[in-house]
């Protein structure tokens, strides 16, 4: 039965439905109305009120878009031809009755947005459409894909074709979110029993009756059997839909069952006519993309898609993916020659997979909670951004336990304990399902993700050992006694009440009204319940146990506890580490390192939305992981900017691909998945910045770093002082300033000094950057001096302090920012407007685009929090550049960040153990 709360919670959304813009009062008088209901009598009306704030405290911004200039919009066109879009409407009506929260009006914008970039599938003749929709891990892309799929039949596509993973796991799940979003029938119970069984939209009536070939089953996938036996033809009165993996013998079976369908052309080659057909390609970024060495060099599963494509006269191809970098590589040319031969007949391989027509940004939600959320970010230019959650937990205890490489060597070597950084993870998630308990979420999921190794004996063996460490605790806490009850107090009233306080706090730009501070009592009344629900799951591909420890190994299907919800913690490998959704996951214990910055975005099942329980998720993770995770996010900020603001200049796909190429920051999460190793690069920097925000603790490097400044400022001349907070030069002192930054050593992936030095040298010799503006900044309120020796003589300087993380033997700014707004305009001139704190960026960049000058800040940071007071400082620096039309690009060799190189862990997951 509907909770009263969330019956008139969904009243009162329909109600305000009808507004154009919700205020407080307009949520107060539609909640009243609500609450004259009889059976609303009980609920808390100030509950209900904060709840229905944060609900519409959540928005989205609009999404960006790169557009080939000959694509034509037909969709507002459509809409006045075609008034009635069924399947959208009921998919609508059917994600509102599950979430009222749900961001319906968003959705509706976001789909129309792609299907106009889509073509119309009532054009005449040949067609081919290339795409791509990005998202963020985690964030909705599959709600989003089944919108668009629904709108996309509604306007006429015959045949949708979804490529769901390499993993049955993944496939699965998004059959079921295709049979409730979609179809509106259970297609494992259709297909096996002939039962028409409804489920999601099947609740609300359409007069288009939509047909799978695909079900749910763990062994759903395609097979020729199962689509003779159903007889329902491609193309015909009913829409068809495949949800099928990344296969080989799956993707040949099912173009030799659709080239049936197909006439020959006049040179040999099958063609399937006037079926307009979509295909989805989820995770577009994973095994998706040609990693061979040229055009020639094809692999198996991008060789098949293309074909699936090419066998079609009409067809819309968008990848979704939140990891872009290795899609935008992706050759334009390819070898028309080539040929795929499956089931004795010649197939035409065709267009390789780049996203030639259209890329499309999505904007994260205010409620999302991504790596800029988790780990904290800051805006270089604007100063906007948030500060961390306060959920990351260190787990650097992890050997002798589990060794931070596992290979062909030491695979033997089993664990027979765990470290003492899991027993807590697994203490943490007990109290995460008694608390949410508490806030009236008995009967939702709860998931636990522990990855630690790839090898099936390795998860096998940490399953059992967790399991072994929950059953011990469940018997205390069921008898209400033992040393696991003390060390549950200690952790709760230690770690999650004041995590809670910091949370409310910190969630930014919206709230949760379901996040309160819970006494220990309270929860400990629910830990008997909490923990009775909690099973060990171990998530690999092996289904003979007889040889292993552990064997619980079913798939986890949520849908079949939907209505008690489940809790499970999921020891695994690969198969949760890409695009499988674990429901409800709070407490992540993930020690696995990779050596690509798409993987390791991917990997962040932690990421998402976390309604009511924010607060209660924990990362166990270490601090090498950490480190690497925010240069990813800072490294996908830099790129999604660079994204919006070449959209605002109405550029193209392949303009993009030339603009990342170019920029060298981004270099760091693409040359070690899909670039050559050696590959040689042009960059250029027009128009960019730098910023050194991780600093070696090494006093050798420190004093190096203090060593390049002190040279610099004395080979100027005397400074300039009228800036109060700074000693300034200007003028033609291009060589000074290259000088500097070339004999620099840097911890920033992104900053490669010698090859931004090169970049200064080459535009100089078509003299241009010539002129710079550089400053050294002096903290007037200091509680700290360093005496620098400048060219008229000794003068102190005080020290800028920055909040810091330490990770090993590097610190990182705690918002990834050592620069303050006023100091990147400070030379031009700008002041900001009457009743604002700072100048918006675009002004900066117009201004310094027409200066001509480069500009250099140079940041002495007190040594106090990083090594020790009487320490010289750690010099750090903030680099910005003008647009420069026609700029001279620089070469370097591609090199991968040290660490990221070759040689991951080994993965077994497919083989018998």
């Amino acid at each position: 039965m509907i909770d009263p709360l969330q019956a008139a919670r969904q009243i009162t959304h329909i109600f305000l439905d009808s507004y154009d813009k919700v205020t407080r009062e307009n949520i107060e008088t539609e909640a009243d109305k609500a609450l004259a209901y009889p059976h609303y009598g009980q609920v808390d009306r100030a509950k209900l009120i904060e709840q229905l704030i944060a609900d519409f405290g959540v928005y989205s911004g609009e999404a960006t878009s790169l557009v080939d200039e000959n694509i034509v919009p037909w969709v507002a066109e459509r809409k006045v031809t075609q008034s009635d879009w069924p399947l959208w409407a009921r998919y609508a009506t059917h994600m509102k009755s599950k979430d009222p929260g749900f961001p319906v009006r968003s959705l509706d914008i976001l789909t129309d947005t792609v299907l106009d970039k889509c073509v119309d599938p009532a054009r005449q003749g040949t067609w081919d459409r290339r795409g791509m929709v990005v998202g963020h891990v985690q964030s909705g892309k599959t709600s989003n894909f089944i919108g668009l799929i629904n709108k996309s039949v509604d306007a006429g596509y015959k045949l949708i074709i979804v490529i769901a993973g390499i993993h049955n796991s993944l496939r699965s799940q998004t059959q079921l979110r295709v049979d409730e979003g979609f179809i509106g029938r259970k297609s494992a119970d259709f297909i096996e029993l002939h039962r028409k069984i409804k489920t999601g939209v099947g609740e609300y009536h359409v007069d288009t009756e939509i047909f799978s070939y695909t079900s749910s089953a763990d062994d759903g996938d395609f097979k020729k059997i199962i689509a003779e036996r159903l007889n329902v033809p491609v193309g015909g009165h009913s829409p068809t839909v495949l949800v099928i993996k990344k296969n080989k013998s799956i993707l040949e079976n099912l173009i030799d069952w659709l080239s049936r369908y197909s006439v020959d052309t006049d040179e040999g080659f099958p063609v399937i006519q006037n079926i307009p057909l979509l295909v989805i390609d989820d995770e577009a970024d994973n095994a998706s993309v040609n990693s061979g060495k040229d055009i020639n060099d094809i692999r198996t599963i991008n060789r098949l898609i293309r074909t699936l494509l090419t066998l079609f006269q009409k067809k819309t191809f968008i990848g979704y993916t939140a990891t872009p970098y290795a899609n935008i590589f992706i050759p334009e040319e390819w070898n028309n020659d080539q040929e795929s031969v499956i089931g004795g007949k010649k197939f035409r391989v065709g267009e390789d997979l780049f996203p030639r027509d259209f890329i499309v940004n999505i904007p994260a939600p205010s409620n999302y909670i991504g790596a800029a959320r988790i780990f904290g970010y800051e805006n270089p230019e604007t100063g906007e951004g948030c500060e961390g959650l306060d959920i990351v937990r260190p787990a650097d205890d992890q050997e002798p336990y589990f060794p931070k490489t596992i290979n062909k060597t030491n695979k033997g070597n089993l664990p027979d304990d765990v470290p003492a950084s899991l027993y807590e993870a697994v203490q943490s998630f007990i109290l995460t399902c008694a608390v949410r308990r508490l806030r009236g979420q008995e009967n939702v999921h709860n998931s636990m993700l522990v990855h630690v190794a790839l090898y099936v004996s390795w998860i096998d063996r940490v399953a059992k050992l967790v399991d072994e460490i929950l059953e011990d605790y469940r018997g205390q806490i069921k008898a209400g006694k033992g040393s696991v009850m003390t060390e549950l107090q200690a952790l709760y009233q230690k770690d999650f009440i004041e995590t809670t306080r910091k949370t409310l706090t910190s969630l930014g730009d919206y709230s949760d009204a379901a996040i309160t501070v819970h006494n220990w009592e309270d929860v400990r009344k629910e830990l008997r319940n909490a923990v009775i629900k909690i099973e060990v799951r171990a998530v690999h591909g092996t289904r003979n146990t007889s040889q292993l420890e552990y064997h619980n190994v079913a798939e986890i299907n949520y849908e079949l506890n939907k209505k008690t919800g489940l809790s499970v913690i999921a020891v695994g490998g690969n198969r949760l580490a890409r695009g499988i959704t674990l429901e409800g996951l709070s407490v992540s214990y993930y020690l696995r390192t990779s050596r690509m910055y798409d993987s390791l975005m991917q990997m962040g099942r932690w990421f998402g939305y976390r309604p009511g329980y924010a607060d209660l998720c924990r990362l166990y993770t270490t601090d090498q992981l950490i480190s690497w995770y925010r240069h990813v996010t800072v490294a996908t900020q830099e790129m999604r900017a660079d994204f919006d603001e070449m959209a605002g200049r109405n550029k193209k796909p392949s303009d993009y691909r030339l603009k990342v190429r170019t920029h060298s920051g981004q270099m760091t999460i693409t040359a070690a998945s899909k670039m050559r190793k050696h590959e040689i690069i042009r960059v250029g920097f027009s128009g960019s910045f730098k910023q050194t925000y991780e600093f070696s603790k090494e006093q050798i490097t420190i004093k190096k770093n203090l060593d390049v400044l002190q040279s610099l400022i004395s080979d100027l001349p005397a400074p300039f002082t009228d800036q109060g907070n700074k000693f300034y030069w200007k003028g033609s002192i291009a060589d000074k300033v290259a000088a500097f930054i070339e004999n620099y050593q840097s911890e920033v992936p992104g900053i490669k000094p010698d090859v931004i030095a090169a970049y200064i040298r080459k535009q100089n010799k078509k003299d241009v950057l010539l002129n710079w503006s550089v400053a050294l900044k002096s903290n007037t309120n200091a509680k700290h001096t360093w005496n620098f020796n400048f060219s008229d003589g000794p003068r102190p300087v005080g020290l800028t302090e920055r909040t810091n993380i330490s990770k090993g033997r590097t610190y990182i700014l705690s918002k990834g920012n050592i620069q303050d707004p006023p100091d990147l305009y400070f030379d031009l001139g700008l002041k900001p407007e009457k009743g604002k704190v700072g100048v918006p960026s675009e002004r900066v960049h117009e201004a310094r685009a027409a200066s001509g000058n480069g500009l250099l800040v140079i940041y002495p940071l007190d040594p106090a929090q990083i090594t020790a007071e009487n320490n010289p400082p750690v010099i750090g620096f903030y680099l910005a550049f003008p647009k420069i039309a026609n700029e001279e690009l620089v070469e370097f060799a591609a090199q991968v960040k040290p660490g990221f190189e070759d040689g991951q862990d080994d993965d077994d997951d497919d083989e018998q153990p």
